[in-house]
């Protein structure tokens, strides 16, 4: 068992792009060689993985009393919260205000359809550098609101994990 404090790194892959002859997709994902085929997101600041299940819990009674006999899952869904620190094309304009993927920077706000989806690839690496866990999740992105100013406060980046049979995650370094 160890002490840790997780750096995260959020690297990031579109739905339809076709990276060294792979078509982006949920049951198709490009490697990590050469690095650039996946776009690093700007700094993140903080990470916090959101598990949430609804359940029904069936009861019965034992012998008179009722109590719990069995829970069911219904629905389970993982979220990965992300506070970064810098702006990009893609989380302004995209994200932020809604629009399509901008051309030579020119954009529509508000004609996105539906969240950017692809292949997210999540690094926490510990104190002393250490690759501590490592996700790759297919999914589909969101930021939430924010308001500009004075200041440099960090903005939230929201990825909801979907069904995808490549999903993986791994723990290393934990000793």
């Amino acid at each position: 068992m160890k002490d840790i404090i997780l750096g995260p790194h959020l690297l990031f892959a579109r739905d339809g792009d076709e990276i060294d002859g792979v078509t982006v997709s949920a049951e198709a994902k490009p490697d990590t060689t050469p690095s650039s085929n996946y776009t690093k997101v700007a700094s993140c600041e903080g990470w916090e993985p959101r598990r949430s299940v609804e359940r029904i819990t069936r009861r019965a009674p034992n012998p008179g009393r009722y109590g719990d006999r069995k829970t069911i899952l219904t629905n389970k869904q993982m979220e990965y919260a992300f506070d970064l620190q810098e702006w990009s094309e893609m989380t302004l304009a995209e994200l932020l205000l809604g629009g399509e993927k901008p051309v030579a920077g020119v954009f529509v706000p508000n004609a996105s359809e539906e969240d950017l989806r692809g292949w997210w690839i999540v690094q926490g690496y510990d104190q002393e550098d250490n690759l501590i866990v490592a996700l790759n999740v297919w999914g589909e992105a969101r930021v939430e609101q924010y308001k500009f100013g004075e200041t440099l406060n960090p903005y939230a980046l929201i990825v909801k994990q979907l069904n995808s049979t490549l999903n993986t995650g791994e723990v290393s370094n934990l000793s």
